[in-house]
């Protein structure tokens, strides 16, 4: 059985060479006795570092030089008699000192270099999983689960193409290209898959193991649980949320593995204080998953004592939770499609459903989307024959499905994937949008108008900020918007001027939204989730919003008073549901997100739960809150909020 963990702390250890007093002031008991002060039942620790340093005694390995006795496995043994649970950390993709010894299990670029200092940080060499170096990982591995842990977590597991002579050797017997790069990934990719399968058939099944870098869907039959690293202050608050919906259906436990840092990891005079950890926290718990605080440890002293301090105060307000959260599910009601990998159209779609209140899951697309009323297909999904049957099915079973920009077509993008889709492709619109290539020329695309009311907006001719197709309704068939031209096919030096100002001209008579003649298949022809991420539009928002109300007008949660920066989500189970109200958000200074301090509500503010509820509580102490039943709905009135409740309906 695995070691349970429901607060949790990921430390990092990475220790360059010449430090004088290493582990002077390291007592594994006072250690142990610190995380069971904190109300800390897990944690993350240290095996090898990415430097290539031991923290025990190995024998294949590196101990850190002057390390004295067994860092590991005296933490191991202390966090044990206080129920605390340890992984043993390694660097799956990093081991310096093993690279300085042997230099042929490095990864070599495509230009021959195993060196490249341009990349900074310890990521300018990288071992090569098709070497002698997967025997030594493995070896190690096992050395490692010697020492007593509850866990093994392989850190920056990433895909890396190599051209080594070991690889050109393996790829030329598989009769793979070696100039052709998408082979190459693909071939890289399969050897990560290998490493994979290789590591858990050594580590036991009530041992917890996670690989940190394949993802959610590549990972999900080898790792026992999902971790998602975020650290939103740099890395961004919109990270969390999609990584999260895309783990969540495919693994039982689920960590928002956060950061006290201000910066990033390794900032060790880096705290972003109590109410930044409290709201990275209180987004776990809205996404019904695992809080777990990153960390990193001084290499001759135990953990920062005023850290502790706020993590033990957060971290007993969230054990008083854990009766209810503990047998609570997240309650999706839309599917995002998804494939291996997220994209910023996903982080767009999250973000924009986030702020309209609707809960979701992402879905891989060879997954199994038919239990959600709602399907939204975002931006550039490819589909096949396949995946045509499955939607196909989906829909004659009463689902609806929302698909933008270049999803929604077939696999040679000749036209829409199903009859469903009752609209004609007309193929692309000429004058690409491409910001990044052209930064300011904003208007450098084709626009379009609402054709129905949207009071919340202006009336006017609307930019997509990036390159769209072509369509028009056929019989039946709807359309919502309609697209303009501009009065210019290209952008920039003519000979004479550098066409910038490019504003919109005519109406083509091409629908910009459609929705077809049985009103369940809607399509958005530019890449409105990926637009949004850009240029955060109101009016993206407010036209996937109206779609969403035609297609599912009896969705879970309706909170119109709330401020879109507010996020409200639903989990639960048969017996009672846990309301989630989280209103602190973040404020953007220079490029970085920061709390200082929580947001308030002010009491009075009213949302409606799908449901006729005999009670509503605010927890832990269970006190009545003000409500009424209506319409199959409970209509809620608010307390005042400081940053985060929770509420229970029964």
């Amino acid at each position: 059985m695995l070691k349970p963990m429901t607060r949790a702390v990921h430390f990092d250890f990475h220790t360059m060479p010449g430090i004088d007093n290493f582990g002077e002031n390291f007592d594994a008991a006072k250690f142990a006795q610190q995380m069971a002060d904190a109300k800390v039942d897990y944690i993350n620790f240290f095996a090898r570092c990415n430097i290539g340093f031991s923290y025990y005694p190995t024998k294949i390995g590196v101990a850190y030089p002057g390390m004295k006795g067994n860092m590991l496995g005296d933490v191991v043994r202390e966090c044990h008699k206080r129920s605390i649970g340890v992984t043993g950390y390694l660097n799956a993709g990093l081991n310096h000192e093993l690279a300085i010894k042997h230099p042929e299990w490095l990864n070599m670029t495509k230009d021959g270099k195993i060196y490249n200092f341009n990349n900074g940080g310890n990521f300018f060499r990288n071992m090569c999983y098709n070497t002698g170096y997967l025997d030594y990982f493995v070896a190690e591995i096992k050395e490692i689960l010697e020492e007593g842990v509850d866990g093994i977590f392989c850190d920056c597991f990433g895909l890396r193409p190599c051209y080594c002579m070991n690889c050109i050797r393996d790829m030329k017997e598989q009769g793979i290209d070696i100039n052709d790069d998408e082979a190459v990934k693909n071939f890289a990719n399969s050897i990560r898959r290998k490493v994979m399968k290789t590591v858990r058939a050594v580590v036991p099944e009530n041992i917890r193991l996670f690989f940190n870098g394949p993802g959610q869907w590549m990972a999900k039959d080898t790792d026992s649980h999902y971790e998602v690293e975020c650290l939103p202050a740099s890395w961004g608050y919109d990270f969390f949320a999609p990584h999260a919906a895309y783990a969540r259906p495919l693994y039982k436990d689920v960590l928002y593995m956060n950061g006290r840092f201000q910066m990033t990891w390794g900032d060790f005079g880096g705290y972003k204080g109590k109410a930044a950890v409290e709201n990275d926290f209180f987004d776990a718990l809205t996404q019904g998953v695992i809080p777990m605080l990153g960390d990193h440890l001084h290499p001759s002293e135990i953990a920062e004592p005023d850290v502790y301090r706020d993590l033990a105060e957060i971290y007993a307000k969230i054990e008083k939770y854990e009766k209810w959260t503990s047998k609570a599910k997240f309650i999706p009601e839309i599917a995002i499609l998804s494939e291996d990998d997220l994209t910023l159209s996903h982080k767009g779609v999250a973000r924009m459903l986030s702020e309209l209140k609707y809960t979701y899951d992402i879905i891989h697309k060879d997954g199994d989307f038919s239990s959600y009323k709602l399907l939204i297909i975002p931006d550039n999904i490819s589909l096949n024959e396949n995946h045509a049957k499955k939607l196909k099915s989906y829909l004659d079973n009463g689902g609806k499905v929302i698909s933008t920009g270049f999803s929604g077509l077939n696999a040679d993008r000749t036209g829409f994937i199903l009859p469903e889709w009752n609209f004609e492709y007309l193929g692309n619109v000429s004058n690409k949008a491409d910001l990044a290539v052209s930064p300011g020329v904003a208007g450098f695309t084709t626009f379009f108008t609402l054709d129905y009311d949207a009071p919340e907006v202006a009336k006017m001719r609307y930019s997509q900020y990036d390159t769209a197709i072509r369509m028009k309704p056929l019989n039946g068939s709807t359309s919502l918007a309609t697209e303009y031209n501009s009065y210019f096919d290209e952008c920039g030096w003519n000979g004479k001027h550098f066409v910038f100002y490019t504003p919109p001209k005519a109406s083509t008579g091409n629908s910009v939204v459609a929705i077809n003649d049985k009103q369940n298949v809607a399509h958005i022809s530019f890449p409105i989730f990926l637009s949004f991420t850009k240029a955060f539009a109101k009016v993206y928002k407010i036209m996937v919003r109206d779609l969403i109300e035609r297609f599912m007008p009896d969705n879970l949660i309706k909170a119109k008073e709330m401020p879109s920066t507010s996020r409200i989500t639903l989990t639960g189970n048969d017996e009672y549901k846990l309301l989630h109200v989280k209103v602190t958000y973040p404020e953007m200074r220079g490029k970085l997100g920061i709390v200082d301090e929580h947001t308030e509500l002010p009491a009075g503010k009213k949302l409606a739960v799908k449901g006729e509820y005999k009670s509503v509580a605010k927890l832990p102490d269970e006190q009545p809150v003000s409500f009424e039943v209506k319409d199959g709905y409970t209509y809620i009135t608010l307390p005042e909020i400081v940053g985060y409740d929770m509420f229970l309906l029964k």
